[in-house]
């Protein structure tokens, strides 16, 4: 009887704290399809590839002793569960005023310039050019369509993920698609239009974001932050970068 006593107690001290019981449980963070930031399933250049910030955050994951789980929603799904749902992680998401008190910011994860894509066999154009345009579309919730209404465009046509834009684009039902640059090539790769897209000139440069509900729950949010800072500071997160933007 006397040897089961240490087993009770460890079983009481599990159901006590829980933060320890589920400290080898899988980390979930809700992201979206936003080429090449992060995309579901794997890249076929390279093994269990899963794009810029998803790879850079299984990283740091892996490194606090955790496994990722990406859960993948439309980008305006994602940040709509983020915000109603406390303990919830999401990434990318660029960081504005307007959010600032939405979400815990956790950690910047890489920096990435934002253009106008057209159809290859259209001038490319920059932002007084996309002025006389008679459409542009934009992902619903995406820092693009705030950029665009603060510079004065009311031609938006705002849609929920960057498939459904490189479709539009390619059909003819908008003139131009305002992204993050690398995301619209890729975008029309995946719908089988490789080459069909030329970008203009970057107008922005917008930061990719790891962020939380405010109320993190039992996120592990200091470790996550010393991780990220760790893999910057040792050239992981930049040499993942550049696997993706040179090949």
């Amino acid at each position: 009887m006397t040897a089961l006593l240490p087993r009770r107690g460890l079983v009481a001290a599990a159901l006590a704290l829980p933060g320890l019981a589920r400290a080898d449980a899988p980390l979930e963070v809700v992201t979206s399809d936003i080429r090449p930031l992060s995309f579901p399933g794997t890249d076929p250049s390279g093994s269990g590839r899963r794009g810029i910030t998803l790879d850079i955050l299984a990283e740091a994951i892996t490194a606090i002793g955790r496994t990722p789980r990406f859960t993948f929603l439309t980008f305006g799904e994602g940040v709509d569960r983020t915000r109603s749902t406390p303990g919830t992680l999401l990434c990318p998401i660029g960081r504005t005023p307007a959010r600032e008190a939405q979400f815990r910011w956790v950690a910047q994860v890489v920096e990435v310039p934002q253009a106008m894509g057209t159809l290859a066999d259209r001038p490319a154009v920059d932002l007084a050019g996309a002025r006389a345009l008679s459409r542009i579309g934009v992902v619903r919730n995406g820092l693009q369509e705030v950029f665009l209404r603060q510079n004065g465009f009311d031609n938006l046509v705002v849609l929920e993920t960057g498939r459904d834009l490189a479709l539009a684009l390619a059909e003819g039902r908008i003139a131009a698609w305002y992204a993050t640059e690398p995301e619209i090539i890729q975008q029309f790769a995946a719908i089988g239009r490789s080459g069909g897209v030329r970008t203009g000139p970057a107008l922005q440069t917008i930061a990719a974001w790891l962020a939380a509900h405010p109320d993190p729950r039992d996120l592990p949010i200091v470790e996550l932050q010393a991780a990220m800072a760790r893999l910057e500071a040792d050239g992981t997160a930049a040499r993942i970068y550049r696997s993706y933007v040179t090949g």
